[in-house]
C-alpha cells in the first residue's frame, strides 16, 4: 500500500516541480504575460507646481511578475517536499520488506540451543 502511494507522491512532486518550472521558463524567457493579479491605478500627486500624475504601469507589472514568482517558488518547494514524502514511504517499505525476508531466511535457535552453549 505504501508503495504505491510512494510511488504516487513522487510523480505528483516531480509533476509540480516541472509545472512550475516550466512555467517560470514561459514569463521570463519566452515573454508570456502572467495573469493580473495587483491592478494599481495612476498615482497623482498634487504639488505646489500642479498635479504630478504618475503612471503606476510599470509597477503593476513588476508586483505581478513578483507574485508570479513566488507563487511558483511555493509550487516548486511542495513538489519538493511530496517527491520527499514518497521517497521516504518507498525507503521504509524496503527496510521492512528486506529485514522480513532476513527473517525468513535466518532461523533464530530456540532458548533450550542457546542456554546449551
Amino acid at each position: 500500500m505504501h508503495k504505491i502511494l510512494g510511488y504516487l507522491f513522487i510523480c505528483i512532486g516531480v509533476l509540480c516541480i516541472f509545472f512550475s518550472l516550466i512555467s517560470m521558463y514561459k514569463v521570463f524567457v519566452g515573454r508570456q504575460p502572467v495573469a493580473p493579479v495587483v491592478q494599481l491605478s495612476d498615482l497623482q500627486l498634487q504639488t505646489q507646481y500642479g498635479i504630478l500624475q504618475v503612471p503606476m504601469q510599470n509597477a503593476n507589472t513588476l508586483m505581478n511578475l513578483v507574485l508570479f514568482a513566488v507563487f511558483m517558488a511555493f509550487v516548486l518547494a511542495a513538489g519538493g517536499k511530496l517527491a520527499g514524502l514518497g521517497i521516504s514511504w518507498l525507503k521504509n517499505e524496503r527496510i521492512h520488506d528486506a529485514l522480513l525476508e532476513l527473517n525468513n531466511r535466518v532461523k533464530v535457535p530456540d532458548e533450550q540451543t542457546l542456554q546449551k552453549l
